[in-house]
């Protein structure tokens, strides 16, 4: 019942004030960010980055919700949902648990407005953005699926004489009122949905990354992209290993618990999916004298991740090198 309420709520949002803009599907003005999951949502109404460090680099970082492990009775009954763990007890996301779609469109589209004036105008007419077929509603129940910032991606061709931003609605383009198709395969994609009209803070101070514009059944949104994500051969969303350090029982208000990441964006290992470890610190060597993650050879400052067997499930995340 909740979930019907959210999404009605959703899609009765409408924007403030008129727009002469009419061209293809309807606007039918921005999502009702209220209804989101609770990951998506901003904090204190603004998305303030977090800071993980990498090989003893500061890296920026916007957190988009963890998944737990999930767990299970004694008789193997699913107790709370969540991410399954493999015979080592290592969490894991199978690309299959991704439902939502998003639809890129691969010809781009003929330019309308050449100017946006924010005044007059609901959108841009210079660019196409990108369909959503769902939004990451919040779920009720210990055993409902959680809602993810993943997405399978697909490209549509053949739609490049429309105006930009004309085609707002998944529906109206399966059903061909715009022509074209989609291209064979899919990839996968963190894409997550966020509140349009909160405050936005940047990754630096010099960081031109910021939040991109979508559709959902004619409604505008803004998501965070945080890239392609890959698969293995067994089908399960490929992560990247993190610890999340934190401070020893009774240890003073200014220990703060810490992110170290394996990778950091534009590195080979980098992933916006990450099988996150715990550790705690000791009094001797506190958090925040940790730089970064190692394996076996190490340096002083450096967390050897090699015995740490404690999961916490996977964390999602978006950082840039812009």
């Amino acid at each position: 019942m909740k979930w019907a309420l959210g999404l009605a709520a959703a899609l009765s949002a409408v924007a403030c004030g008129e727009s002469t803009q009419e061209v293809g599907d309807t606007y039918q003005g921005v999502i009702d960010a209220t209804v989101l999951d609770s990951d998506f949502k901003p904090t204190s109404g603004a998305y303030r980055p977090a800071t993980a460090r990498v090989k003893g680099t500061s890296v920026p970082f916007y957190s988009l919700g963890q998944v737990a492990t999930e767990r299970k009775d004694s008789k193997g009954v699913l107790t709370d949902s969540g991410v399954p763990v493999d015979e080592n007890g290592r969490p894991y996301l199978p690309a299959s648990r991704v439902v939502a779609t998003s639809y890129d469109f691969a010809d781009g589209c003929k330019t309308g407005k050449a100017d946006f004036d924010y005044r007059t105008d609901s959108y841009p007419e210079n660019v196409q953005w990108s369909l959503f077929d769902t939004l990451p509603l919040a779920v009720t129940g210990r055993t409902a699926p959680q809602a993810l910032p993943l997405v399978k991606v697909k490209r549509w061709t053949g739609t490049a004489g429309e105006q930009c931003n004309a085609i707002k609605d998944v529906a109206s383009l399966t059903k061909g009122a715009f022509g074209g198709a989609a291209e064979e395969g899919e990839s996968l994609a963190l894409r997550g949905i966020i509140d349009v009209s909160a405050e936005f803070y940047p990754l630096r101070t010099e960081s031109a990354y910021t939040s991109t514009g979508g559709w959902y059944r004619g409604l505008q949104l803004a998501y965070l992209d945080g890239g392609a994500v890959a698969v293995d051969e067994a089908g399960n969303v490929k992560v990247m290993d993190g610890v999340l350090v934190s401070p020893p029982t009774g240890a003073p208000a200014t220990e703060t618990p810490v992110y170290l990441f394996a990778a950091q964006p534009g590195e080979e290992g980098w992933s916006p999916v990450v099988r996150l470890r715990t550790f705690t610190a000791t009094a001797a060597k506190p958090a925040s004298s940790y730089t970064g993650l190692c394996a076996d050879a190490c340096a002083d400052t450096e967390l050897n991740i090699t015995p740490i067997n404690r999961y916490a499930g996977v964390l999602f995340v978006v950082g840039s090198t812009l």
